[in-house]
């Protein structure tokens, strides 16, 4: 009996040792599931970092971009080619030297000899006619004092006028409704 004992013995402490292992298992698998879970969290947290950061380099390379292309352009018209041209007289090294072909630079302007522009013509224009006369107390010699004769004719003279008007625009809209309704 005490043999049967001693063979159950072995058994039974292998079976706790396998259910103690298996119970560890089981923790290690618990631990590594919950920290799978924060890596996976850890992961997503620095996949929208890594967007973000991607976004603002972007953003900042856009900006650079700006203004490489701005210094660019001041660079250019500081130290570009000059629009004003130099006369060959500035130009040469010896400013006494004697003109070669020179021709008299013509003034700007109205050149002597040539007819001038011609007139605008306003005809066009719709026309304001005012006649302005004089009192008939003024019709009269200041030294003597005996009346004018009309002689007939007038002093005419045509002025360009360009009229503004400014105004309020008020605007009254009738109201209905329906016959016998409150």
């Amino acid at each position: 009996m005490s043999a049967s004992l001693l063979e159950r013995n072995p058994l039974s402490e292998q079976v706790r040792a396998l259910t103690a292992l298996v119970e560890r298992l089981r923790q290690e698998v618990c631990e590594l599931r919950r920290e799978n879970r924060e890596l996976r969290q850890e992961a997503g947290y620095w996949k929208s970092m890594h967007a973000r950061a991607v976004e603002r380099i972007a953003k900042l390379q856009a900006e650079l971009d700006q203004a490489r292309a701005e210094i660019r352009q001041l660079k250019a018209e500081r130290f570009g080619r000059k629009s004003e041209k130099q006369s060959s007289i500035a130009r040469s090294k010896d400013p006494a030297a004697p003109r070669q072909n020179a021709t008299p630079k013509k003034k700007r302007g109205q050149q002597p000899g040539r007819p001038a522009p011609k007139r605008r013509g306003y005809s066009h224009l719709p026309a304001r006619e005012e006649s302005i006369d004089l009192p008939d107390q003024d019709k009269v010699c200041a030294c003597c004092g005996k009346p004018l004769q009309d002689l007939g004719y007038s002093d005419d003279s045509e002025q360009l006028e360009i009229e503004i008007t400014v105004y309020r625009r008020v605007v009254r809209r009738k109201r209905y409704r329906l016959f016998g309704d409150n």
